[in-house]
């Protein structure tokens, strides 16, 4: 099958761990690897839509607007994956949804989501909850939602004793790895959650100037325990993994938590928000908190520190969890689509 991956332009200028990124890029390596041909359509190269079975754009909105009405009639099918990382409730994307029906300059970006999704042919979904969003807030044809889950890597080069040393770093600690000062990462709440238990806490990733690093700096030099790091490279990464006790992610909403399950590959315990995709990759093996509440976040981490040790989440993650059976539900779903057209 030959299938052209599109990602919008302003990925490029995000952090190398941009979860949306990160998820095309290992799907593509694992269709691939299954003898797909897959080309990253970019606008400085010409391709031919015809030579295409399949064309998938990944995210969308005003990204996109009116790309997915220039397909050609014979051309391949369109699959769209939303990329949906919303508290609002259905009833609010069906409203803004129908707002742009009435004038061109009222377009909003669920307006634009929904002629897309009507437009396509399959829709990727990461998880039940995006599904119900696209369907119930959207108005997509549930014979045409598929949930498509993402894999994860499984760090192989840990050396968390190394990683140790190097870094002066406790035997155990909680760590948290995003781009860390988007508000919808909640690392401000985490940090004030965390304070009063004197756990060591390491995060890492990618911090953009503003009050919210502003915020956060005020916070870890308060509280000697909690150390920033940069974003770091892929071997201090799985280090990292490796060597924490447990992974926190409690953001206000996620699709996946890409890197919190790069953590449950390696061993960590994990605790994150509720909100969003993660209870269907994570299932009863992870502690779930609400974002909101500084008292939950506290809580979910000391039961996570102090549960004695298992490996059910770790054998689950990287048994069920692979890019290969990631794109090997990407081809079905490309396959119904094909049948749908």
């Amino acid at each position: 099958m030959k299938i052209g991956m599109m990602l919008p332009a302003s990925i490029g200028l995000h952090s190398p761990g941009d979860g949306v990124r990160v998820q095309a890029w290992r799907q593509a390596e694992a269709l691939e690897r299954m003898g797909h041909e897959v080309r990253r359509l970019n606008p400085w190269e010409v391709t031919e839509a015809g030579s295409l079975d399949v064309l998938h754009l990944i995210q969308g909105g005003h990204l996109y607007s009116e790309f997915e009405a220039a397909r050609p009639g014979r051309g391949p099918i369109m699959a769209f994956a939303p990329i949906i990382d919303s508290n609002w409730p259905n009833w609010g994307f069906r409203v803004a949804a129908a707002i742009g029906v009435h004038s061109p300059r009222l377009a909003t970006s669920p307006w634009l989501y929904r002629q897309q999704i009507l437009r396509s042919q399959t829709i990727v979904v990461r998880s039940g909850h995006e599904r119900q969003r696209v369907i119930q807030g959207l108005g997509a044809d549930p014979r045409r939602v598929h949930v498509v889950l993402n894999g994860t890597r499984v760090p192989v080069r840990a050396d968390p004793e190394a990683v140790r040393r190097r870094l002066q770093l406790p035997d155990g600690f909680v760590l948290h790895v995003s781009t860390y000062t988007q508000p919808r990462k909640n690392v401000v709440r985490m940090l004030e959650a965390l304070a009063p238990t004197g756990l060591p806490v390491v995060i890492a990733g990618t911090a953009r100037p503003g009050p919210v690093l502003d915020r956060i700096r005020e916070l870890a030099g308060r509280t000697p325990h909690v150390k920033l790091m940069e974003f770091v490279d892929e071997e201090t990464l799985d280090g990292l993994y490796s060597a924490c006790r447990a992974f926190c992610l409690p953001t206000t909403h996620e699709g996946t938590g890409l890197a919190a399950l790069e953590a449950a590959a390696a061993g960590a315990r994990v605790v994150i928000t509720r909100r969003g995709g993660p209870p269907d990759y994570f299932l009863n093996l992870a502690e779930y908190v609400d974002p909101e509440d500084a008292r939950d976040i506290r809580a979910a981490v000391m039961r996570a520190w102090s549960a004695p040790p298992s490996d059910a989440l770790q054998r689950h993650v990287t048994t069920n969890l692979t890019w290969e059976k990631s794109a090997a539900a990407l081809i079905e779903a490309y396959r119904r689509g094909m049948e749908a057209a």
